[in-house]
């Protein structure tokens, strides 16, 4: 009986992904998609490209996606701080499926992330704007997120927002590329590490019905850096 990962990506390879990206990879900018952290889960080794025309969250580079847990300055990253040049530096590694408390049907264990996390150019908050990655509404404003409802009915979050800086209302309409808020570290009353936290649910239609879940984004992440900085 075919997984749900393997009935989305047939799905998805049906209608409109880009060539395998992961074979193209350079070495030395990101990582294989599934190839996670050591020691932080097992990965999703998937090539596919779920979101070919999404622009990257972040409105410049350089940007640097990897673990906020299991890397320095998280819970489960050792000795050093948040603001270790080790976080800053390439090659990103994919942190969709890293061991976490969510229900992920995509990820091999059936637990997961929910998205990537993502460092901007350096370890400083509410210097570094997001923007929109389609066009659409905002769907909702959160205590520190906010969703972005793409035309398509595709739902993309940006967590840990500087929430009092925002320039965009619940409801407004955006254009892709149009700002949304501040890269900070809002977490409720305990701050997290300076970061965004990207993901994307999606409803795929199936054969045996639609499925609404968290897809795989780092494929898509690089995909849409590449066209943002250049290969």
């Amino acid at each position: 009986m075919k997984s749900k990962f393997a009935s989305v990506v047939s799905f998805l390879l049906a209608v409109t992904v880009s060539p395998a990206l992961g074979a193209s990879l350079p070495p030395d900018f990101a990582a294989p998609s599934g190839e996670l952290e050591p020691g932080s889960g097992s990965g999703q080794r998937d090539p596919t490209v779920f979101f070919p025309d999404m622009r990257f969250p972040l409105e410049e580079g350089p940007a640097y996606a990897n673990s906020q847990v299991y890397r320095p300055g998280g819970n489960h990253g050792g000795s050093g701080t948040q603001c270790d040049k080790v976080n800053y530096k390439y090659p990103w590694r994919d942190n969709f499926c890293e061991t976490r408390g969510w229900n992920m049907p995509l990820c091999p264990t059936g637990r997961g992330h929910q998205g990537q996390d993502i460092r901007p150019a350096s370890c400083e908050k509410d210097r570094y704007w997001t923007v929109a990655v389609d066009n659409g509404i905002i769907a909702s404003v959160g205590k520190y997120s906010v969703s972005l409802q793409a035309t398509d009915g595709t739902i993309y979050r940006y967590l840990h927002l500087n929430m009092d800086r925002l320039v965009v209302k619940s409801l407004a309409s955006v254009k892709k590329g149009e700002r949304i808020g501040l890269v900070s570290d809002w977490f409720g009353k305990t701050p997290t590490t300076i970061h965004l936290h990207f993901d994307a649910k999606a409803t795929f239609v199936l054969s045996d019905g639609p499925f609404t879940a968290y897809a795989p984004i780092y494929t898509s992440l690089v995909n849409s850096y590449k066209n943002l900085i250049g290969p």
